[in-house]
This record gives structure tokens, C-alpha cells and sequence, in this order.
């Protein structure tokens, strides 16, 4: 009964063992195996007390790099193809913060993926066609907690205006 004895310990850096007997993980832990140990003592006879250890797993969190579709983009132009692969990503749930992952993909000849920022981009002078670009996100806090994920982007031709010519003389 936690009001019939006192805890004590030392916090360990990731654990802390509370009063009540709960143990606390510090947020942003990675992950691994961490210990922490404790003194029980009787409060009605301090001197009657014992020891233990407490072993805390701490797991990754769940990673997801989501495929992405984008375009039409003019092929003669190129530039930004108006998509962030990060846009649909989740780490532990919710939406990527940038600073949480590290990206990575191979540059294509027709697509690059900016690492920093996550934006697609067409190289100037791309065909017309459908085409693809694989990336992986992996959480900075455990490097090999890693997703891939696909992005396919659309290149359209460059719109041609023929005009009527009329020469008079």
C-alpha cells in the first residue's frame, strides 16, 4: 500500500521512480532496454527495507512513409511538382515534424527529392509520362527506424498554340 511505505532512488537519466510506485519514461527516449533502482522501506519501521530493480523496454515509434501522387507538371518547364513527401507521413501517429526524420532517396533523371525539405521537384525538359521516385524517412531519435515509400508524378507536355498566319501583298 503505497501511504504504508516510502520509495526511494535515484533517476537514471530516462526513469524516475515515482512515490506512488510508477515509473516514468523522459519523452524523447530511445529506444533500448534501461533499468532503474529503487528502496521500499516500511513507514511504521523505517529500517525495514529492500531493494529491486525496475527493467523498462522502450520501442521505437511506429514509422509510416505514405505514397504520394502528383502532377500534371509541364515536362518542358519542370520545377517544383507541387508535392511534400512528408505531407502524409506519420511518426508514432501523427503528422512527421521535418526535424524528427531524416530523408533519403537517389536522385532520378527526370525526379530529385529535396532531403531538407521534402519537395519533388521535375527536371526541366523531362518527357512527357508517368514516373517514380522511391524515399525513406527514418526517425533521427533511432536512425534504423526507417519506411519507404513511393512517389509517382505525372509529366505533361508542353501545351503548343499553332497560330493562322495571313500575309497579304
Amino acid at each position: 500500500v503505497p501511504s504504508e511505505v516510502t520509495i526511494t532512488s535515484t533517476p537514471t537519466g530516462p526513469l524516475t521512480v515515482n512515490q506512488d510506485g510508477t515509473v516514468d519514461v523522459v519523452a524523447g527516449t530511445a529506444s533500448g532496454t534501461y533499468t532503474i533502482n529503487y528502496t521500499i522501506c516500511e513507514k511504521l519501521n523505517p529500517a525495514n527495507c529492500d531493494e529491486a530493480m525496475v527493467t523498462v523496454v522502450v520501442e521505437e515509434s511506429p514509422i509510416l512513409a505514405a505514397d504520394d501522387t502528383a502532377g500534371p507538371v509541364n515536362g518542358k518547364s519542370g520545377g517544383d511538382a507541387g508535392i511534400n513527401v512528408l505531407d502524409n507521413d506519420k511518426l508514432n501517429g501523427v503528422s512527421v515534424v521535418p526535424s524528427d526524420v531524416t530523408i533519403t532517396s537517389t536522385p532520378t533523371t527526370e525526379l530529385t527529392i529535396n532531403p531538407n525539405t521534402g519537395a519533388v521537384t521535375v527536371t526541366p525538359g523531362t518527357p512527357a509520362g508517368t514516373y517514380t521516385i522511391t524515399y525513406t524517412i527514418c526517425e533521427v531519435l533511432n536512425p534504423t527506424n526507417c519506411d519507404d515509400a513511393i512517389v509517382t508524378v505525372v509529366v505533361e507536355e508542353a501545351p503548343i498554340v499553332a497560330a493562322d498566319d495571313n500575309y497579304s501583298s
